[in-house]
């Protein structure tokens, strides 16, 4: 069986690679199913991302906070041991390349059970030491090469929050539905929504009578015309399509 952080790395090239594709949403739910929804396994999860970035923790606790997260890694593991198997076994079968560990200092320290790595395990504990006694704000390069999912998921939640956290529950609910969309269906839906809306407006344009609004509705079309193929475009042209 692979070591968690192997699995994790897995489940996050899974994730990538499938984004776009009709397996995706397949996918997303057997991660909710198996990750998400266990509380034990979601936790080793988030400490392996916490012990993965810069937090700007203070060296005062850095070794107690990097001790005891390892430690409640272990003992999820030790615990979990079925759970992770059949984690590991469905990601296993849906990803065949193969894929490079990005928590392999992680790994080497929780799955080491004697003193005969000691000094390979002591040099990951400092590496990780290290990186998350950085201040969240300085920039390291290789970052932005290869955001781990879990993190993508977190922006994108706090992002939907800050931007939609008072609209009703309903528009909520259509906007969770829009998320479950791939580019095809996007694309379809967008189109759609597009010829439903330029009816109307154009409709309303040869109505009107007053210049003002007219201007206005050709300035709509013409925006409409030119939106780009978005989940933003989408929602916007729903909308719109309720509105008129």
């Amino acid at each position: 069986m692979n070591k968690f952080g192997h699995i994790k790395s897995k489940i996050e090239s899974l994730m990538v690679e499938s984004y776009g594709k009709s397996s995706f949403k397949n996918h997303m739910k057997s991660f909710k199913k198996n990750v998400i929804e266990n509380k034990k396994i979601a936790e080793a999860y988030f400490i392996y991302d916490e012990l993965s970035k810069n937090k700007g923790l203070s060296k005062d606790i850095v070794d107690d906070y990097v001790n005891e997260s390892i430690e409640t890694i272990k003992n999820i593991i030790s615990s979990e041991s079925k759970k992770i198997k059949e984690i590991d076994m469905w990601v296993s079968e849906n990803v065949k390349k193969e894929v490079s560990n990005s928590y392999s200092d992680i790994d080497l320290i929780v799955y080491n059970n004697t003193v005969k790595n000691l000094e390979k395990v002591l040099e990951s504990k400092n590496r990780i030491k290290t990186l998350i006694s950085k201040n969240p704000t300085e920039k390291v390069v290789t970052e932005s090469v290869n955001i781990p999912l879990s993190s993508m998921l977190k922006i994108a939640t706090n992002t939907f929050n800050k931007e939609y956290g008072n609209i009703s529950e309903q528009e909520k609910q259509e906007l969770k539905n829009l998320l479950s969309l791939n580019k095809t269906q996007l694309s379809e839906e967008i189109n759609k929504s597009k010829s439903i809306v330029l009816e109307k407006l154009q409709t309303k344009l040869n109505e009107s009578t007053d210049n003002e609004l007219t201007q206005k509705v050709e300035m709509t079309i013409e925006r409409i015309n030119e939106s780009e193929i978005s989940l933003v475009s989408l929602y916007k042209l729903r909308q719109l399509e309720q509105g008129l």
